[in-house]
């Protein structure tokens, strides 16, 4: 069994849409990352300032000795919302540490198809609105679609086609192409 450490990143929204996110903490266990981030929601009373408003608590299982090239490359992932909550974990590798994604369970699709929605991007540090399109992929659509003809999914299948404009807007093709992303289901959030 390969050793962790547990990086607890926490999530600020700026009035203009961007994030900070540059508080991160490094834990020996879940259990004490899950006791910061209990802490950290516990010490919000009231309005934050605009310029600090927590948007979320990301905790990522990061394996020792193991090369990460990228946000993605963890053993595991938990996403907690300002109050505390967990709103949602993909419990295996993902990135260049890439493991098996068997589905979700419909229960665990927090957003419906036409839902509007908030969607986190570390990479451009914002957050931005957008409509789901389609959803991930569930256990019985993969045991469906794959059942003859057994294919590998991974990580970057655990996604939410998201558009960022109504779909009525999308006249061409070429405005459906230019208007959606594959979104990981980690970091879409009912708005």
């Amino acid at each position: 069994m390969t050793e962790s450490y547990f990086e607890l990143i926490i999530i600020r929204r700026r009035p203009n849409g961007s994030i900070y996110n540059d508080e991160r903490i490094r834990f020996r266990s879940l259990v004490e990352a899950e006791y910061e981030v209990a802490g950290q929601a516990a010490t919000i009373r009231g309005p934050e300032e605009e310029d600090y408003k927590i948007f979320c608590y990301i905790v990522r299982e990061i394996p020792f000795g193991q090369m990460c090239t990228s946000n993605t490359d963890c053993m595991s992932e938990r996403v907690y919302l300002p109050d505390g909550s967990k709103m949602d974990e993909r419990l295996f590798p993902s990135g260049s540490i890439s493991g098996v994604y068997y589905g979700r369970l419909e229960s665990q699709i927090r957003a419906q198809v036409g839902e509007k929605v908030e969607v986190l991007d570390l990479a451009k540090k914002e957050i931005r609105t957008g409509y789901v399109y389609a959803t991930p992929l569930t256990v019985n659509e993969i045991k469906e679609r794959y059942a003859e003809n057994p294919y590998r999914l991974d990580y970057s299948d655990d996604s939410y086609t998201i558009l960022d404009r109504p779909l009525s807007e999308c006249k061409t093709d070429e405005d459906f192409m230019d208007a959606h992303s594959h979104i990981s289901a980690l970091r879409v959030f009912r708005c």
